[in-house]
């Protein structure tokens, strides 16, 4: 990759933000792995929701093959009614609480998951909750994802995606449950009590912006800077994100949030400065000597 001509920054082949089929991703945990090997990959993590089975079952394979995994993890929050997304890296994946509460938190999105099918039913979508447990993994969380791309399969996709999300799956949707389960101050303790470094997802996602000034003053909470925005204001959401981080001093991550072929960043091909990993090793190091 080319150096930042006025930065001299040299973006490292890294990837910090990847979805397998343990969570909505379309390719299993080994097929990111060799995805990553083609792309030419050093460092990933796999941040599926609410699991680190993905993690775990490509470490051995990914250390044959030269390529550093960060354990990571991404958490759905709320705070102040809005749904937030939390990354989570360098936990203790041996840690029993922290997989207890990952159970939990799977089995408590899937709860919502069936309501929000049967709320589609009484509305006049006949989506069977049987077809969106089909198509996830058997000891996964299910998501919005999972449920349109069982009406997609299904052939009952009234509208395009964003917009049916938009109708029917948002927070002032026709069929939308509430999650209470896990809110941000809980995300953020409970990848800090397994060692871990709670970083906010995709912050030019979120909904209210003006949020993210008061996420932000949770102590030890950094910002993922260099993510795949859609659309013309990508690089400049980027440069936003990066300055507010850098008045904050916060820990930065960055990658695709790669789900499957339809995304238009693949593994990889989302520039991140060679800085972020030694950061956020430092940033893991301390997490782990203040547990």
């Amino acid at each position: 990759m080319k150096e930042n001509a006025e930065t001299g920054e040299r973006p490292m082949t890294i990837d910090l933000h990847l979805h397998t089929t343990v969570s909505d991703g379309l390719h299993s945990p080994m097929e990111i792995l060799d995805m990553a090997v083609q792309a030419g990959l050093t460092t990933l993590s796999i941040t599926d929701h609410e699991s680190i089975e993905g993690c775990l079952e490509i470490a051995g394979a990914a250390d044959k093959k030269g390529i550093r995994v960060i354990p990571g993890v991404e958490l759905l929050v709320t705070y102040a009614g809005n749904e937030i997304h939390l990354l989570g890296y360098g936990m203790d994946l041996t840690d029993g609480s922290f997989l207890q509460r990952l159970a939990e938190l799977r089995q408590a999105r899937n709860i919502v998951a069936e309501q929000t099918v049967r709320n589609l039913q009484k509305l006049g979508i006949p989506l069977a909750w049987e077809d969106v447990v089909s198509i996830a993994h058997p000891r996964g969380a299910i998501s919005k994802g999972h449920i349109i791309h069982a009406l997609h399969l299904g052939g009952l996709l009234t509208h395009p995606a964003q917009e049916f999300i938009r109708l029917y799956l948002s927070r002032d949707g026709l069929a939308h449950v509430e999650y209470n389960s896990n809110s941000f101050d809980q995300g953020v303790e409970t990848i800090k009590s397994a060692g871990g470094v709670p970083i906010v997802a995709h912050p030019g996602l979120i909904q209210s912006q003006s949020l993210l000034s008061e996420l932000l003053l949770r102590p030890d909470v950094g910002l993922e800077v260099f993510y795949g925005y859609y659309g013309p204001n990508r690089e400049r959401w980027i440069e936003n994100y990066r300055r507010i981080a850098q008045e904050k001093n916060l820990v930065m991550t960055g990658g695709t949030d790669y789900h499957g072929p339809f995304a238009p960043f693949k593994p990889g091909s989302v520039p991140i400065p060679d800085w972020v990993v030694p950061n956020l090793d430092r940033a893991i190091m301390m997490a782990k000597q203040s547990r």
